[in-house]
């Protein structure tokens, strides 16, 4: 067993494990030993994410000397799950997620077990010889610690992308998954360096902070654990974001949760708040969910607009609630681009409030079943002029519409954006360099004026891209969306009926 190799001092292979390896181990496990229609795919990267929370625990607890860490969850915790089976397996491991995901302010060493661990549910009771295999047989032979923190990380995120239609089936909280080379970009072009405080709204799995993080850990100096933080409504979301974000940094299980479980409209005070050391921020990146309908924001009377879409809402949050000079990357749908009504509200209040410089529209094909094209806007938060002039003095706009991406075919890499981190970079802070190319249009002050003098204050922009056809998508991505939203319909039509019978 592993806590006999770590007295004896003997290490195995584990060391030398990349992350395509370790994943393929819980792929191949999912996919030959566990039965078919037990467990979602996302339900069981939850398993995964508790037993490397559990065992990872475990490892550290048996340490000695200078190395020793008292134990989170229950000493002996890991040998009662490993020696356990059957219906005692289920009451043992079900009893320790609802003690390790019950929130203990008396205990703040406990905060992120309550994250990873709040609303958890154990391994279907009929199906625990399987969740035993798991543990005896991928888990328990091997020291976890062992494994370089970069590869288990990587593995973890490989495992949450293979997931991507079991996440995407999230339609209550429309989520998706970001391509990782994306927010890499963006990071870039946000110029991150370890002095700034990364926040996320809607944080979702935790992707854009890890590339925040590793943006700052470039510049080769101790990146800070207050660097990162985020929110999210969803508990499971919640639940691999921290996971995610913990294996991908190197954050202690025992430290501040990165990740907070929380609806970040109803925050007035703070875009995304923290248990402790509630450091204003000085960037955010957002992608939220693109869902079309109206939420409920009378609590907000700080809002510019009411009755706007979710993502229009997501948008006028952090620009109200950032510090002034605080730099952002939101992205939005093409609809919160030239709705009228709310969203031209908060358009105008956009311009006029922030300095937004650059406009990205992504190539198409990015978000799988969303039914949206998408964008990025970049802006630093200001305050109007005393003169009345608004606070953007001009916009630029990249524009890649006419290249397809998926996350399946033809994905995207960091090279794909080489030829916009270029152009967005230039002159850096002041963009004082930059210049106009067939992609990459400038709207002076001008055009800006404008655009805010006109009735919709439309910011659906283009470059210079000359007879680019619009691309609406792969053909089978449009089909399956349809056929989607035909079973939705179906259903709906179903409940309807049986309310006449």
């Amino acid at each position: 067993m592993a806590t006999e190799r770590d007295s004896i001092g003997v290490r195995g292979p584990e060391r030398r494990w990349k992350a395509e390896e370790i994943f393929g181990r819980w792929q191949r496990f999912y996919e030959l030993k566990t039965s078919a229609k037990a467990l979602t795919r996302l339900e069981f990267t939850e398993h995964i994410a508790y037993l490397l929370f559990l065992k990872l625990d475990h490892e550290r607890a048996q340490r000695t000397g200078m190395f020793a860490s008292p134990p989170i969850a229950p000493a002996d915790h890991w040998s009662h799950l490993v020696l356990a089976s059957g219906e005692e397996l289920h009451r043992a491991l079900a009893g320790l997620m609802a003690e390790l995901g019950r929130p203990n302010p008396q205990d703040p060493r406990r905060a992120i077990a309550s994250v990873v661990f709040q609303d958890s549910r154990p391994w279907p009771v009929d199906r625990m010889a399987e969740l035993g295999r798991l543990i005896v047989e991928e888990f328990d032979p091997y020291h976890w610690s062992d494994v370089h923190r970069d590869e288990l990380g990587a593995a973890f995120s490989l495992l949450i992308a293979d997931c991507r239609d079991d996440i995407r089936a999230k339609r209550e909280t429309g989520q998706f998954l970001t391509p990782p080379h994306l927010l890499a970009v963006i990071a870039k072009a946000l110029a991150i360096t370890p002095r700034d405080r990364v926040i996320d709204a809607a944080v979702g799995v935790g992707t854009s902070l890890i590339a925040a993080h590793r943006e700052m850990a470039a510049h080769g100096e101790r990146v800070d654990a207050s660097t990162i933080a985020g929110a999210d409504i969803d508990v499971q979301m919640c639940r691999l974001a921290t996971m995610n974000v913990l294996l991908n940094t190197g954050r202690q299980f025992h430290d501040v949760p990165p990740i907070l479980r929380a609806d970040s409209l109803k925050a007035k005070e703070r875009a995304v708040r923290r248990y402790e050391r509630d450091v204003a921020a000085t960037v955010a990146i957002c992608n939220p969910p693109f869902k079309s309908v109206e939420t409920n924001t009378e609590q907000r009377d700080d809002f510019w607009a009411q009755n706007a879409t979710l993502p229009a809402n997501f948008l006028q949050h952090l620009a109200i609630t950032l510090p002034r000079g605080a730099r952002a990357a939101v992205f939005v749908s093409d609809g919160v681009l030239f709705h009228s009504g709310a969203a031209a509200t908060i358009r105008r209040a956009l311009l006029r409030n922030c300095d937004v410089h650059t406009l990205l529209r992504l190539p198409t094909g990015m978000f799988h079943d969303t039914g949206s094209k998408s964008n990025v806007l970049f802006f630093i938060k200001s305050v109007p002029r005393p003169t009345g002039e608004p606070a953007t003095d001009e916009l630029w706009v990249y524009d890649a519409r006419d290249r397809h991406h998926t996350n399946t075919e033809n994905p995207l890499t960091e090279d794909d954006f080489a030829e916009f981190l270029d152009a967005y970079r230039a002159g850096e802070e002041e963009f004082s360099g930059r210049t106009e190319s067939r992609r990459f249009k400038r709207y002076d002050r001008d055009a800006v004026r404008k655009i805010l003098n006109s009735p919709d204050a439309r910011l659906d922009l283009k470059a210079n891209l000359i007879d680019a056809p619009d691309d609406f998508g792969d053909p089978r991505d449009i089909a399956r969306s349809i056929v989607d939203h035909l079973g939705d319909a179906r259903k709906s039509f179903q409940v309807v009926l049986d309310s006449l019978d």
